[in-house]
């Protein structure tokens, strides 16, 4: 199910004259219960990588980049997915095809013993919409770690660009909650 972006989240849309840009925001916050070391180990392991975009529905995946040491985690991928066409408005349809490529970069650097700065950088292959995360997570207690995250999507379309981002800030954050999803589950069984 959709959830749109609600003021809570601080969604705004800001067009910037027809050859500009629109730009969505919104903030993120998930808990794991886990320690930040245990949470680190997974997202560093390729099992981890590559089970996670597999249960997200890619199709593709090629990972480009995974470093995981003690002090940073990186991960650089190209994969594709089937785009739920049922979901969108019609307009939308268009644009979209049947399969979403996408280019993603993840950076995951230790700021201290409790804490880890985060960065996402996903961009849509075929139309002209990007999405940048930056935030940070913490272990607030033994067993208890929070994710919390600030997004700026945007489009440079010619047309529908502020519809386009909305709609893409929507689909990475139906993502995130997926991701969230499959990581608790991860963790679980780990």
């Amino acid at each position: 199910m959709t959830e749109r972006l609600h003021s809570a989240e601080k969604a705004l849309v800001a067009e910037r004259g027809s050859v500009g840009t629109a730009a969505v925001q919104f903030d993120l916050t998930q808990d794991f219960p886990a320690s930040l070391g245990r949470l680190w180990t997974a997202l560093g392991s390729a099992d981890y990588v590559e089970r996670k975009y597999r249960s997200l529905g890619s199709t593709s995946l090629r990972i480009l980049k995974l470093i995981a040491s003690a002090e940073l985690i990186e991960v650089v991928l190209d994969r594709r997915a089937p785009v739920a066409r049922e979901k969108l408005p019609v307009w939308a349809r268009v644009l979209s095809g049947r399969e979403q490529a996408m280019h993603q970069h993840t950076r995951w650097r230790r700021a201290g013993v409790a804490r880890v700065d985060a960065e996402f950088d996903i961009a849509l292959l075929n139309l002209p919409v990007s999405a940048r995360g930056l935030g940070s997570v913490v272990e607030l207690s033994p067993g208890h770690t929070r994710v919390s995250l600030h997004f700026d999507v945007t489009s440079t379309a010619p047309a529908f660009k502020s519809s386009l981002a909305r709609l893409f800030a929507q689909q990475v954050k139906d993502a995130l909650q997926a991701d969230h999803a499959f990581t608790l589950d991860y963790l679980r069984a780990s």
